[in-house]
């Protein structure tokens, strides 16, 4: 296990972030990432040239396709003629959406059951989908407070649902890319606790993303995964977006967004009383309607480096979310979880 860099390290290690050895380092850590540079600074509407084929829109997979927000994002994008592909575990749930999208709008998604909380259906639905070529990626499935705390192969059930699958998926769909003049976009689905986490001192002393040592924790398995679990995944697929943009890929980029609060079936796990407090704020919260509209935003205008959407508005990501340091920790983390085959 590698611990966390003291404050007397970090003042040592801080005139090596800019030399060509860090550049070196970030350039293993980020496999198949090659290098860090500075993202562009301004943020670009996505666009797709026409296809050898004359297909013009974009094809979209969009994982948690089948419910909540991730459902109204199918709607809203089928009705505007994409192609897209949905995910989920329950097919009932995805025979609706196809039916609906099938009815009003005359387009038919294609739908792949996997379960993302096990990583041996992550590895194979990684693998069906990253030879499919996506224009737009919208990694969307999460789970909350799930009951049992740990999977059947004994992994934190919320870490690994939310932000293990998507970093294998997103890795291994761009260590596959073929044609790097294709533009490809990720959009992670992450939440207010991002802008809030280090409001107080009380934040980085429960979570601190810049440690080695508190990202290695969150992973450890426990029958319990309560909200402080889904709190750290959503901080770290903000962090992942952050990663992708900070690479600097050719024609690949990345966005994060609180799509809004929302009450949807994520939150039926939850215990009663704060289910109650939740339906008791419903007037104030986020439309469903709504908060597919933004994860669309957010699949169609890419922000730069250091920005996400917080609902419809682009904003400052706090800095602990894509600093060197945290970045640097979170991939010497998360690499071992890269699909090699």
């Amino acid at each position: 296990m590698t611990s966390s860099v003291s404050p007397f390290s970090s003042r040592l290690l801080l005139p090596l972030l800019h030399s060509p050895q860090w550049a070196a380092l970030r350039t293993k850590w980020a496999e198949p990432i090659r290098g860090f540079k500075t993202a562009n600074t301004a943020a670009s509407v996505f666009t797709i040239r026409a296809s050898s084929t004359g297909r013009k829109m974009p094809r979209v997979l969009i994982t948690g396709g089948t419910d909540g927000i991730g459902r109204e994002a199918a709607l809203k994008l089928a009705a505007e003629k994409h192609e897209i592909t949905i995910s989920g575990r329950d097919p009932k749930k995805a025979k609706d959406v196809i039916e609906q999208c099938q009815a009003k709008f005359n387009n038919t998604p294609r739908f792949i059951q996997t379960d993302l909380s096990l990583a041996s259906e992550v590895v194979k639905f990684a693998n069906e989908v990253a030879g499919e070529q996506y224009d737009i990626c919208i990694l969307n499935a999460g789970i909350m407070n799930p009951k049992p705390g740990r999977t059947s192969e004994d992994r934190e059930a919320t870490m690994m649902t939310n932000l293990v699958s998507s970093y294998m998926i997103a890795h291994k769909i761009m260590n596959t890319r073929n044609d790097e003049s294709r533009p490809l976009h990720f959009v992670f689905s992450t939440s207010i606790f991002v802008k809030f986490h280090n409001s107080t001192p009380l934040g980085l002393r429960f979570f601190n993303p810049q440690k080695v040592s508190d990202w290695q924790k969150s992973l450890v398995p426990s029958d319990v995964s309560g909200p402080g679990k889904y709190a750290i995944s959503k901080i770290g697929l903000a962090t992942l977006s952050s990663s992708i943009s900070l690479a600097n890929l050719p024609n690949v980029t990345a966005t994060s967004v609180h799509p809004g609060t929302v009450y949807t079936n994520i939150m039926s796990n939850l215990p009663a009383r704060q289910q109650f407090y939740i339906k008791l704020a419903r007037p104030f919260t986020t439309s469903l309607s709504d908060a597919g509209a933004n994860l669309v935003r957010a699949a169609k205008n890419p922000l730069p480096a250091g920005k996400f959407y917080l609902a419809d508005k682009p904003t400052k990501l706090p800095s602990f979310v894509y600093s060197d340091l945290s970045i640097a920790a979170f991939e010497e983390v998360f690499e071992q979880f890269k699909i090699r085959n």
